[in-house]
């Protein structure tokens, strides 16, 4: 909250700006009002002049101090060795695989990001759908089978007969409830 309502803050840019001798007229003029009138500007503004008057005149305070001719050399023959380009060591046909991955792959990376979740999640179903269906139709039994199964049933209930189970129609009458407006009747009676 200090910093929004500190009003100096704006001013900090341009007192840089003035301590390096680089503010235009107009600014330079509103900046040194407002240093005028702000004691803490005014401290901020002279521990920036302390440190760019020197650096300004750095020519004048330096030029006394000249390398010896061998460690001029040396820098000579550092620049020249920077400035060579080092030869490319990659085969042809790996340069020619990077270049083609940055400008296909690389660029557009998020797309084929996504392609290849797709083809994964493509290629689970088929193979999930692959494992399963012939498992699917070796267990499904057969309409012979079937049939067997059925008269194989017919001759165990002939079989079995009254000990098994209740008649079917004994059956489907203690199975089946009885409708509301039949037993109403049926109470009214």
């Amino acid at each position: 909250m200090r910093l929004l309502l500190n009003s100096c803050r704006s001013y900090r840019r341009d007192i840089c700006l003035l301590a390096g001798g680089a503010l235009s007229e107009p600014e330079k003029a509103a900046v040194e009002n407002h240093l005028a009138t702000c004691v803490d500007c005014q401290k901020y503004g002279d521990a920036l002049r302390a440190v760019t008057v020197p650096l300004n005149n750095w020519e004048d305070n330096f030029r006394h101090i000249q390398p010896e001719p061998a460690v001029q050399r040396q820098w000579a023959r550092a620049i020249l060795a920077a400035a060579r380009p080092e030869p490319v060591r990659r085969p042809a046909a790996t340069m020619a695989f990077c270049d083609w991955w940055q400008d296909v792959i690389w660029s557009s990376r998020r797309v084929w990001t996504g392609l290849a979740a797709v083809w994964v999640v493509l290629l689970m179903v088929s193979l999930s759908e692959r494992e399963h269906s012939p498992a699917i139709a070796k267990s499904m039994p057969s309409t012979a089978i079937i049939v067997a199964f059925k008269d194989q049933q017919k001759l165990l209930a002939e079989l079995l007969g009254d000990y098994a189970a209740p008649p079917d129609v004994d059956r489907q009458k203690i199975s089946l409830p009885k409708p509301r407006t039949e037993s109403a009747v049926e109470l009214k009676v």
